[in-house]
């Protein structure tokens, strides 16, 4: 009898260390599902290869362009991909702008 009485000390007690491991990995798992509004673009980038077969069965002005972007403030590069269309606009209105400050 004394045998099963450690037994089920032991096992209350591995129990509660086990709860005690998962606990800090529930939490550190429940802050990564809070994202702010507006910051829940978690979508992946397309390959390379999804973008290649994209892009050979639409129109020129559709097409997609991926690019690696280190963002302002960060070292960590990060690939954006938008349609040429949108580069080329922005760059456009970016262009316009800086000829309108150097005035």
């Amino acid at each position: 009898m004394s045998d099963t009485r450690f037994r089920a000390k032991d096992k209350a007690t591995e129990t509660r260390l086990t709860r005690r491991r998962f606990v800090p990995v529930l939490a550190l798992l429940g802050l990564t599902g809070c994202v702010a509004p507006g910051e829940g673009n978690f979508i992946r980038p397309p390959t390379p290869a999804e973008v290649e077969q994209y892009n050979a069965m639409v129109q020129p002005e559709k097409r997609i362009v991926c690019r690696t972007e280190v963002p302002v403030g960060s070292n960590i590069p990060v690939r954006k991909c938008r349609l040429a269309v949108d580069i080329d606009e922005t760059s456009n209105f970016h262009r316009e702008q800086l000829r309108r400050a150097l005035r």
